[in-house]
């Protein structure tokens, strides 16, 4: 049995900060490594497949031993990512450039899957289409581990001197401070109602406004943009993001990721398969027949 890595310290990348990473902080890694743990538990084997070239997510399963998987469509960003692993070219992973989309294993070839950001990165008819596809190569009794993006309305909305008060004291990281920065604003949303498609335009310049009103510094105005400018996701609501994993997957666990931010739209879905498992032959059967029509009952057990 697989016991938790308490004193285990993650490999760090030098990602801090980074929006296509989960290295947002130690907290966010610790979160995954802790869920991974908990889905790898009690088994004596096993083959993971992450979904795209995370460093971060591939040395966690390498540090345990396990045999990995690793699928990606971008052969030049996995290379590159591929440098920052502390295990890299490690003889238990098989790296496979492909489109998740089109990516072909056999039926129940995975025992955990994990990804970060591979919902919001995807249309919404893919969504469905990778679920689908996930759902057929994970094993029945398998876990999927994903970090995934999702819009809720009820966020507190402050002025944004208060926001970023909050930042300059050290009470916000980066991401913090954006997403507040949008809550507070009309066009917060920056959504597409159909597409769920998320667009940062106007919000870009109204980070440039705060800056013209002395409310930005210059390089705070330059962190903000950097952001908004590789922020570009398919946001659904939490509750519709849930819905859609709800029809091929059930939810062990769904945890708001504090690691990247309190006012972060990121969470953590822990699930399962949604197939029934058969019973083994030596379980005995749970609905008992009933009696038929005029049958004498069995008597109450004396004591």
């Amino acid at each position: 049995m697989f016991t938790a890595k308490v004193n285990q310290r993650l490999q760090q990348t030098g990602r801090y900060g980074k929006v296509d990473a989960p290295s947002v902080s130690e907290d966010t890694l610790e979160k995954f490594n802790d869920l991974y743990n908990r889905s790898v538990e009690g088994a004596h084997t096993i083959h993971a497949l992450v979904l795209g070239a995370t460093p971060e997510l591939r040395d966690i399963v390498l540090s345990y031993g396990h045999t990995l998987t690793t699928v990606d469509r971008v052969a030049e960003a996995l290379a590159a990512k591929s440098k920052l692993m502390h295990y890299r070219n490690h003889p238990h992973e098989t790296i496979v450039i492909s489109d998740w989309l089109k990516m072909d294993f056999p039926h129940g070839s995975f025992d955990v899957i994990l990804g970060d950001g591979v919902l919001t990165a995807l249309d919404q008819d893919q969504q469905k289409t990778l679920l689908d596809k996930l759902h057929y190569v994970l094993k029945p009794t398998g876990h999927l581990l994903l970090r995934e993006g999702a819009v809720i309305h009820s966020r507190p909305r402050y002025a944004p001197a208060v926001h970023i008060h909050e930042f300059r004291t050290g009470q916000y990281n980066l991401f913090d401070l954006f997403f507040g920065l949008r809550l507070y604003n009309a066009n917060f949303q920056a959504i597409d109602v159909h597409s769920r498609k998320t667009y940062l335009k106007d919000f870009v310049a109204k980070i440039a406004e705060y800056q013209a009103k002395g409310l930005l510094s210059s390089n705070e105005q330059s962190r903000l943009i950097h952001v908004a400018e590789e922020l570009e996701h398919t946001l659904l609501r939490k509750e519709d993001l849930e819905n859609l994993l709800r029809s091929t997957f059930y939810a062990k666990d769904v945890i708001h990721d504090i690691g990247s931010g309190h006012l972060s739209p990121w969470y953590f879905f822990l699930t399962q398969p949604n197939d029934p498992i058969e019973l083994p032959k030596h379980v005995p059967a749970r609905v008992q027949t009933k009696p038929a029509v005029g049958a004498p009952l069995a008597p109450a057990n004396q004591s």
